[in-house]
C-alpha cells in the first residue's frame, strides 16, 4: 500500500462492529476496510474505508486468509484493537456528525499494540 501512517483503532462493546473487510493472503491483496456502516462503532472510531489492517488484537494479518480473519473477528467478544495503515495521500474524512478530527485517544495504546504485533510475528 506504500507509505502511510500507522494508527491504533479501538472499539468496545462487541459485535457488530460496523465494517466489512476485503483482501487476504489467498487473494494476494492486503486486508483492507471495504465498507463502514454509518452510525456504527467503526464510524465513531476513526476507521476509514481503504485503511489497511496490519493487526487485530495484536495478531498480524499479513499472512492470514480472509476466512482466517473472519474466524479471528468472530472470536472477539468485547474489545477490538486494530493497528491500521492509512495512505498519506488518503483524504481525511471527518466522522459523521463531527466538525473536527478524531481525538488523540485513538492513538492511545499504539505502542503496546505495535509491540504485541511484532512479538507475535517473531514468535510465529
Amino acid at each position: 500500500m506504500g507509505t502511510g501512517d500507522f494508527i491504533c483503532i479501538s472499539m468496545t462493546g462487541g459485535a457488530p462492529w460496523g465494517f466489512r473487510l476485503q483482501g487476504g493472503k489467498e487473494q494476494k491483496q492486503p486486508l483492507q476496510v471495504a465498507k463502514i456502516r454509518s452510525q456504527s462503532k467503526a464510524s465513531g472510531s476513526g476507521l476509514c474505508e481503504g485503511d489497511e489492517v496490519v493487526s487485530i488484537n495484536g495478531n498480524p494479518c499479513a499472512d492470514l486468509t480472509y476466512p482466517q480473519v473472519i474466524k479471528l473477528m468472530e472470536s472477539i467478544t468485547d474489545s477490538l484493537q486494530m493497528l491500521i495503515k492509512r495512505r498519506l495521500d488518503a483524504p481525511f474524512l471527518f466522522l459523521e456528525g463531527q466538525s473536527h478530527p478524531p481525538s488523540p485517544q485513538h492513538l492511545l495504546g499504539y505502542t503496546s499494540l505495535v509491540i504485541a504485533t511484532l512479538a507475535n510475528q517473531l514468535m510465529g
